[in-house]
């Protein structure tokens, strides 16, 4: 099996609302590490490192194509949605024809970024549409009679309000 438990880590840009409220970021990545920066206000706590799997730079660093794609600019550090698929969604795509079931796990705080990461918008498809586009282009391209393809996808709660 050439997937186990994976864990990432997004950061997003600033909503409206951050923005007029001048917000500061106070989240760094580097490489597969995450620093969460104190606060001016309270150095009494200090800056806390943790490491995963993946952190993903998803705060600036883009460029919007004419299709509305948001594309990582020319040397930024910006993760698009394609490179969180290839990282994550690969790997299930791989266990999948292997037999195995797959689940991914989105876990946040509302208006994190959890629905944009896994579902995405039209122009920017998340996890699940590319995994659905992938595997039913895969599927397409395998017609072997003895297999049977079974598809469940169970989410609790998608609110896309």
């Amino acid at each position: 099996m050439a997937e186990n438990i994976k864990v990432a880590v997004r950061v997003r840009s600033f909503n409206d609302r951050e923005r007029e409220m001048n917000s500061k970021c106070v989240v760094e990545m580097n490489g597969n590490q995450t620093t969460l920066r104190a606060p001016q206000n309270d150095s009494s706590s200090g800056d806390k490192t943790f490491g995963f799997d993946y952190s993903y730079w998803s705060f600036d660093g883009f460029v919007v194509q004419d299709d509305g794609y948001l594309a990582p600019d020319r040397g930024s550090r910006y993760c698009d949605q394609k490179r969180v698929f290839n990282d994550l969604g690969m790997g299930i795509i791989k266990n999948a024809w292997e037999g195995y079931n797959s689940s991914i796990f989105a876990y946040g705080q509302t208006g994190s970024g959890k629905s944009y990461s896994i579902v995405g918008t039209n122009a920017n498809k998340g996890i699940v549409p590319l995994l659905c586009e992938q595997l039913f282009e895969q599927i397409r391209h395998k017609q072997d009679v003895d297999k049977e393809i079974q598809l469940e996808v169970i989410s609790n709660n998608l609110d896309f309000n």
